[in-house]
Parts: C-alpha cells; sequence; structure tokens
C-alpha cells in the first residue's frame, strides 16, 4: 500500500503522513472538555501556531509485520523526540506498550497517555480542530477505516477521545472523513478529491452540495476545489494531501504529473480577495 511504501522511504516521508493532530488550545490534555459551544467554527490553516502536537505509537505486528515495525516504533520516537525539543507532544500509546515507549522516547516533554488503538495515522483518525467564538472543538469525522479497508474500532473512538483530552468540544457529524483527506488554507477555501469524500464505502448518496454544506458548518468552509482523485489508488482512495497542499492563502503546491488535478486548480480562484497561485511540487 502507498502508506507502507511511504515508510520505507524515510523520516521525511512518515513525519508528513503521521502528523496532524494539532492544537492550539489553551487546555492541557487530561482537562475536561469545555462546555459546548455554538461556533460558528473554522479550521485553521495547518501552519498556523499551536500548543501541542498529536501522535499516536499505533505501529502493531498485525498491520505492519515483523519486519517493519522496529524501525516503525523507532522512527515515531525520533519524530517525538525532535519535535519536542520545540513544542510539548501529546502521544497516544497502548496500555501494554507505555514502558516500550517511554524507554524510546525518554523525553519529559513526550507526554505519553494510554489509550486503546488500532495504528498510527492520527492525522486521519484524530479530531479536526477548529476554533469558534467561545473557544476550541475537535469535529470527530466518523473514521472507518478508509472505507472499510482495515480494523477501526478502537481508532473510531480516537477522534472524540483526543478532544476530550485536550479540554475541547467534541463537534460531530454525519460525515465520513479522514484529516488527510481535506487541505484548507484557513481562510475559508478547501481541497478535496471526489475519489474519497464522494466514494460509496463513505458517503453513499451524497452529493457535493451537501458535502460543501456540512463543511461549511464544521470547518467555515466557503469555497471547495474539488480534485478528480484515483479510487483504489491506495487506501485511502487518494487523499488531497497526495495532490495539493496550500502554501499559502491562494497559493497552492501540486504534484505535476497529477495533470488532471493541476487543471482544475488553475480554473479555480483561491481565498476571496487572494489571487490563485499555483507551484509546483518537487
Amino acid at each position: 500500500m502507498m502508506r507502507r511504501r511511504l515508510l520505507q522511504a524515510g523520516m521525511a516521508a512518515i513525519g508528513v503522513a503521521v502528523l496532524a493532530g494539532c492544537d492550539d488550545s489553551d487546555s492541557e490534555p487530561g482537562t475536561a472538555p469545555r462546555k459546548d459551544s455554538s461556533g460558528p467554527w473554522v479550521m485553521p490553516d495547518e501552519g498556523d501556531p499551536h500548543k501541542r502536537t498529536w501522535m499516536a505509537f499505533g505501529a502493531s505486528e498485525r498491520i505492519w509485520g515483523r519486519r517493519l515495525l522496529p524501525q516503525v516504533r523507532r522512527d515515531l520516537a525520533t519524530i517525538a523526540t525532535t519535535i519536542a525539543r520545540f513544542e510539548p507532544v501529546a502521544m497516544l500509546v497502548r496500555a501494554e506498550e507505555m514502558d516500550m515507549a517511554r524507554d524510546l522516547i525518554g523525553t519529559s516533554n513526550v507526554e505519553l497517555i494510554a489509550a486503546p488503538i488500532d495504528d498510527l495515522w492520527i492525522r486521519d483518525t484524530g479530531p479536526v480542530f477548529v476554533k469558534g467564538a467561545d473557544g476550541w472543538g475537535g469535529v470527530d469525522f466518523n473514521f472507518n477505516g478508509w472505507g472499510g479497508k482495515q480494523e477501526h474500532r478502537r481508532d473510531g473512538e480516537v477522534a472524540e477521545f483526543v478532544a476530550g483530552r485536550a479540554g475541547v468540544q467534541a463537534v460531530h457529524t454525519d460525515l465520513v472523513l479522514e484529516g488527510g483527506g481535506i487541505e484548507v488554507d484557513g481562510q475559508g477555501t478547501a481541497i478535496i478529491t471526489e475519489s474519497c469524500v464522494l466514494n460509496d464505502n463513505r458517503n453513499r448518496g451524497r452529493s457535493k452540495q451537501d458535502v460543501e454544506a456540512e463543511l461549511g458548518r464544521v470547518l467555515g468552509v466557503r469555497k471547495v476545489i474539488w480534485l478528480p482523485g484515483i479510487a483504489g489508488h491506495d487506501i485511502t482512495d487518494g487523499h488531497t494531501d497526495f495532490y495539493a497542499r496550500f502554501a499559502s492563502p491562494g497559493g497552492r503546491r501540486r504534484r505535476p504529473r497529477h495533470r488532471p488535478e493541476v487543471i482544475r486548480l488553475r480554473r479555480h480562484p483561491a481565498s476571496p480577495g487572494h489571487p490563485a497561485r499555483g507551484d509546483r511540487r518537487p
């Protein structure tokens, strides 16, 4: 699968693939969830300042195999300790692997939190942090194992668990989506793929209009750029982060070989008030 090959490619690849659970809430992990807030919610750009990074020490032999498992665990520990030099890290760990994680990581700036988890992709399983008028929230997008392709009974509970530990409101939706499946510029524009979000294995029968309206409610999205994607290309059915990223409001980076996506990106202005720019990504 594409994600297994990413890990074999080295540390840079796993860093991009795993780390998206960042929040800017003032609550420390372990505090009670905040009172409900009416919103409206806005998803900030991933590059905005934040208080901590969330990770999951979730590699298992059942999913990763005996050969890859030790290196994946070491890589997760290296990423956590590297980030911890600059900001706190909160890492979910199976209770039975707590001693192993503590030995590999060994720094006080990484908080190890016992939690039942299936895998390590907290970018997809964790909440999408959003800011509201009265505080922060975490959107639970109902992770279903990338359309039922992988065991997800425990990972399906990660979003609400992390929101509670972070002390933010759990924001609920009936959409099925993963964090890697949506890219925003923090100014109201999102890029998503039809092959993932409109796939029957996630949102059967939902129209683009339905999806856009719900993303507007929970993420503050006012404009959606739809890319075709490729269903079945990898376990994600073509996440947006495989094709394009926002480099800045109005500025997008794209993989040059995916021609249909490049054409669609060029057709769309980005955020209101920002001219569209498209740069090739190496």
